[in-house]
Order: structure tokens, then sequence, then C-alpha cells
């Protein structure tokens, strides 16, 4: 083989302990060094072969001299005129200080071959004192660029898209949940009714005693209004007779008598019969039985309101006697069949001072104490109702307006539409039968163009004679939203009065969120135990999953306002016990929203409507609107679609809707382009610089872990060959 000079680096001689007391000479050893060391010069003829055979029998490369079970034995190899090492054949230390210096030699990142190169210890310290500063530059920047990729910073982009708007769902619901009519025939209700009326009259009572005698003055000092207003035929629905107890003064010599209509009368003599209008509850005048004579009446109108004589100008032909009853002066008739029985008011009222088909605890238990407030008795009332009308589902649309009955006349983008498949049915707590409009999901509905004519138009019938005495405002509830989402109408919706047309301009806002790790919002699907199920997440119906949660924990009952979980039963009307509790933590825990106690986010989704509201009087005098339920004259229908029905518009004001979607400000993209950034400027480190590091690594453990085995296996053949 044709041997080139030696690598001073890469060659070095080991002696073997055997032979190692056969070289006590130094000039041995000195020729030695030289051998190993000095091949500048170098020629084949200067060759002792003699001498160095000798050193070659007493040295070997490595501890693996002896190897018998390496294939090759081999400690020179000759590669493009040079002459490499075995690093198999070198030892332990020897081999990891080659692998090192070879990676110093071949690796692309700046600096480091300068330290395996350099001819000096001051040559290497420079370049050791620049790596070092490159290599904290580098730190500090990148702890700066890893605070900045940790901050999870978005942004918001702001679209206004000129395209199709989907249109959303429409809720429409009568103001008054129940009709008055049918909901009185159920136990819980007639009591709840009874009290509230009892209640009602005592805050009454007690607000006109802590008024100046009941009487008000206008800024001369005149008299202008007794304590009770005397209301015109006009303002009332239909009169009949009825039975009441009153209190007559006997000194003033009127012959008027003040009703109690909820109290039963203890004799004949504190028995009245008054002027019963049950639309209002109100009863005046009130006349002592004796008072009052059956007799006819020459004219009656259509509040049963009768006089003996007709008119001036009216015809023979279109007088008829109608049976009446009237007081003695006859200044004051009411038509009355007379074979027909009397209404008696402390029946129809319920006795609501001794009740006795009601039990102190229950009463208790409706939580009205000693409220003198109207407006808060009303409020308790309405929950009262509520909480007893929880037990079944069906029987509170049974006893709500039906669908045909709400629901008189609907357009949608100039088109009739179906109400039996365009609305359906939502039975809601508060407001009893709800119909939501676009319901369904696989239904695309879109607006042709902008402006009412090209939305919904709907004309509603609420009738207001059948209202409840529970009921504050005559109207509808209207609640815009997504088809996905629950429609909340007791917390998102709008009132629409009648007797108006109103308005609903709307603009559309899509929201798209980032969750973790830049946002907390909730994705699609990850709440299990909301209880809205078949709708999409919101943030008003976490917080009501939780407060039931927490209430159904404390309680072990639901609050009936919002769907319960797993079976358990609402809180009982009428149950002390359980209204206690729910009122008592209603309070504690009102304060959920933001707290420790339920956390609820955003959606990532989220459409929102916003809506501009504007009204006019409807119907005009012009309009003749008989097409509908009315069979009457076309000004009668006017006057009763004024009092009882609203028309509603909802429409898109503008064909363009804004997209606001949020996206991440420093992606990790970017974080690794300014790590290469700086990695680059401060040592010229790439990603393929990194895996040299990567194997480097690998290697020295791979050695490690090999060196470590080699040791245990020979150090369990010595202890082997010391047994035997």
């Amino acid at each position: 083989m044709n041997r080139g000079p030696p690598n001073p680096r890469m060659f070095k001689f080991q002696p073997n302990p055997k032979v190692k007391n056969r070289f006590q000479d130094e000039a041995d050893l000195r020729s030695l060094r030289s051998f190993k060391t000095d091949f500048s010069n170098y020629l084949a003829s200067d060759t002792n072969f003699l001498n160095v055979a000798e050193i070659m029998t007493s040295y070997a490369y490595g501890e693996s001299n002896n190897a018998n079970e390496k294939e090759i034995q081999c400690d020179l190899l000759t590669e493009n005129g040079g002459i490499e090492i075995d690093p198999t054949r070198l030892s332990y230390r020897e081999r990891i200080r080659w692998h090192l210096q070879q990676f110093c030699y071949k690796t692309s990142s700046h600096g480091i071959p300068m330290l395996g190169q350099a001819p000096n210890s001051l040559y290497r310290a420079v370049w050791v004192f620049l790596l070092l500063i490159c290599a904290i530059q580098f730190i500090n920047q990148a702890v700066a660029v890893i605070q900045k990729y940790q901050k999870m910073d978005k942004i918001t982009d702001i679209q206004l898209k000129f395209d199709t708007a989907p249109f959303p769902a429409i809720t429409l619901c009568n103001l008054n949940p129940y009709k008055d009519s049918v909901i009185r025939s159920h136990d819980s209700i007639s009591k709840i009714l009874g009290v509230f009326k009892s209640v009602m009259k005592k805050a009454g009572d007690s607000s006109a005693e802590a008024s100046d005698d009941g009487v008000e003055y206008d800024m001369d000092g005149i008299t202008i209004q007794a304590k009770r207003r005397k209301r015109g035929a006009g303002e009332k629905g239909t009169f009949e007779p009825a039975n009441s107890a009153c209190e007559c003064d006997e000194e003033d010599g009127s012959n008027e008598c003040e009703e109690k209509s909820t109290e039963k009368p203890s004799s004949d003599n504190d028995m009245c019969i008054c002027a019963f209008d049950r639309q209002t509850n109100d009863a005046w005048p009130c006349h002592r039985r004796e008072q009052w004579t059956n007799t006819t009446c020459q004219a009656c109108d259509e509040h049963y309101l009768c006089s003996k004589k007709a008119k001036k100008g009216t015809k023979r032909s279109e007088i008829k006697k109608e049976p009446c009853i009237c007081e003695s002066k006859g200044l004051f008739c009411i038509k009355h069949e007379h074979a027909a029985l009397v209404l008696n008011l402390w029946e129809y009222f319920g006795d609501t001072e001794e009740f006795s088909d009601i039990s102190t605890e229950e009463r208790e238990a409706l939580g009205f104490g000693n409220m003198t407030d109207e407006v808060a008795i009303v409020t308790k009332a309405k929950e009262n109702i509520i909480f007893a009308m929880s037990a079944s589902e069906e029987q509170r649309i049974l006893m709500s307006q039906a669908k045909h009955n709400l629901i008189h006349k609907c357009s949608f983008n100039g088109k009739p539409c179906d109400i039996d498949k365009d609305f359906e049915l939502v039975a809601d707590p508060t407001f009893g039968n709800c119909f939501v409009f676009n319901h369904d999901r696989e239904i695309f509905k879109s607006s042709v163009r902008a402006g009412p004519q090209y939305g919904l138009r709907v004309m509603l019938f609420v009738n207001a004679s059948d209202y409840l005495p529970t009921s504050e405002a005559v109207g509808i509830r209207l609640t815009i939203h997504d088809k996905d989402d629950f429609p909340f109408p007791d917390t998102f919706g709008y009132s629409a009065p009648t007797g108006y047309i109103s308005s609903f301009g709307m603009r559309m806002k899509k929201m798209s969120r980032l969750p973790a790790p830049y946002g907390d919002c909730v994705e699609d699907g990850t709440t299990s135990n909301y209880i809205y199920k078949g709708y999409a997440y919101s943030t008003e119906g976490c917080y009501r999953t939780c407060f039931q949660e927490l209430i159904i924990d404390r309680c072990g009952c639901s609050d009936p306002r919002f769907p319960s979980i797993g079976g358990v039963q609402p809180c009982q009307v009428f149950n002390k016990n359980h209204r206690e509790c729910l009122e008592k933590h209603t309070h504690q825990i009102g304060e959920i929203h933001g707290s420790f106690k339920c956390r609820c986010q955003q959606p990532c989704n989220q459409t929102i409507y916003t809506t501009s509201y504007s009204e006019a009087i409807w119907p005009s005098q012009a309009l003749n609107i008989s097409l509908g339920h009315c069979e009457k004259e076309a000004e009668e229908c006017n006057e009763e679609y004024k009092e009882n029905a609203a028309m509603l518009e909802v429409f898109y004001e503008a064909l363009n809707f804004e997209v606001l979607a949020e996206s991440e400000a420093y992606g990790i993209v970017k974080m690794m382009a300014d790590f290469g950034g700086h990695l680059g400027l401060w040592s010229g480190v790439s990603v393929m610089t990194c895996c040299e590091f990567v194997c480097l690594v690998l290697e020295l453990l791979y050695m490690a872990v090999t060196h470590h085995i080699t040791q245990e296996r020979i150090r369990r053949r010595e202890n082997a060959a010391n047994e035997f």
C-alpha cells in the first residue's frame, strides 16, 4: 500500500501496558514522539523499519487492538492521498474528541471551525469570546421573540361585503301568555289570581289613604277628580250585573256604595248589585239590591249599557225592547235577562280574605308578603303564573293563543306566506306560545331587495279582551335571531304596540373569533351540559345553564323559567321551602355574570343583528281590512284592529353586511422566520446547521451507550474468568 504522510491531528499511538516497561530509555521516547508528530520532512529512506516494526508491535490503536472479533483489522486507511484514522479503534475519550474535532472542521455554522483550526491559544480565546458575544446577543433577541409570540396578539379585520345576506329567524309572541277565559279553570291559577286581586286591592287602599283624602287639585286649588275615577262606557268592554259585598255611606245622601268584590257579604243588608266589567274587573256603580229593578229598555249599545227611551230620531221599526236592570232613578241601566243568574263577585275572584281552599303556607309561598307597590305585585304574580304552569308543556300550549288566532296575514318578498309551514311553535315560559318564522335550517331565505316591501310583513291579532289581569301592556314581542340560536324573547326581544305599524330595519354582522390560545371563545359542539338542546351555544344560554345547575345543587329542584337538567322536577309554586330557597339563592348568585361561579365565553362564530325602530298609526281610516277575520263594517273593523291588532315589518336596510374576523398577529411562521433571521445574523445558523447539531448529539449518545455496554460485558467476562 502506498501511504502518504499521516495527519498529525488524527494519528496517535497509545502504549500497550504489557510492553510499556521495554521503553524506559528517554531517547527511545523522544524518538517515538518524533515519529508520532514530525512528518514534515518525511523520506522513506530515512525510516528505520526495524524500529518501526518493534514500535508497531508494542503500541496499538485504542482499546480494540486485540479485538479478534473484528472481521478486518486495519489501523491506517488511505483516502485521497492522506492517512485517515478508523474511529472505532480509538479509546472512548479519543473517539469523543475525534468526533468533536471533525464537527468543528465540517460544521456550516460560522465561527466554530475557527476554534478547531486555531494555531494557538490566543487565537482560540479571541474566537471563543466572539462566539460568546454572538450567543448572548442571540439569546436576548430569542427571548424577545418568544415573549412576543406568547402574547398571542390578534388582529380584527373588518370587511363590508356586498352580497346577499341570509334572512334571520323572527320569533313572534303575544305579550299576554295565556287566555284569561281558559286559564281560570286551572286551580292553581285561580288561587294565584284571587290572592293577586286581594293584594292589589289592599295596595290601592293603602295608596289612597296615604294621599290627601284621595282628592286631586289643580293649580288654583279647585277639585278636578275624585278619589275613584268613573270611567266612561266607551272605555270598557261589556257590562253585566253582579252581586258584591258593599259599604254604603248614608250620611252624604248618596245612593252609591263602595264595592268589596273580594269579600263575601255577611248578610243581605251588606249586598249590592254592581255594573261589572270583566275586561277591567271594575265594578261601578254599586247600589243596594232593593234599588235595582227589572224592566225593559228601548236601546242598548255594544257595551250592554241601555236606556229606557230611545234617542230622538230613531225610527219605531228600529226600537227594540231589551230586558234590562236599572237603578231606582233610571239613570243607569244594564242589559240583563231577567231569568239569568246574577254573577257573585266573591266567587268570581275567590274568597281572598279567608281562602278556604288555600292554606297559610301556600299563601306565604306565593311571596306577596306585605307588598304595597303595584308594579312589584304584578311582577311577582307573573312569576307565580310561570311556576304554576311549569308542570305540563302540553297544558301551556292549549291555554295559550293558537297560531291562526294570532297570525292573520303574512307576506315575505312580496309574496304570501304559508302560515302552517313557515311558522313553528316554540313554548316559552314567559310569553306562552311563540311562533318562529324561517325556522327550517335547510331552506335558505333572503330578501330580493332592501326595504319593507321585500322583508317580512305580518298582521297579528292579540285579542286584548282575553288578557290576564297580570298583563300590563297590549302588543307583540318580537325577537330577531339566527336560525341556530334560541330566541330568548324575554331578554333580547322588542315590544311592538297594537294600533301601530312597527318597522324594524336590520343590519347583520358576522363575528369570527379565534379559539385558544389566542382567545377564549367556545367552538361549536364543545358544550355538553347546555340546557337548550338542538340550539347553538350562546353566552346567555351558558349563564342560564350555570344558574340552573347552581339552583338544582342547592335547592333540589329546577327553576321553571329555564329548561331542567337530568329530569329534575321544577320548583313547586305552593311549596314554601322551594320558593324560599329559590328566592334566596337567586339574589345570592344573581351576580354570576363575569364572576368565578360561571365563566361563559363568547362563541367563536356568531351572527349579530342590529335594528332601528320606527312606527306609524295603523290602520288608516281609508284602509279596508275587512278581508281579515273581522266580518263587521269597515269602520268597526278598523276600530277593532286598532285595539287588538298590530302590523310588523322586518327588513334589511341595505343588502350588505359586515364581517369581523380575528386572525393571529404573530404566528409560528413569523416566529420561526425571526429566529432564523437572528441565528443567521449572529451565528450563520440555518435549519441544516441545527440538524448537524442534532446528529452530533445523537452520535455522542450512541457512543456513550455502546461504551458503557462494552465495559459492562468486559466486567462480566472478567468476573466469570475469576470464578474459574
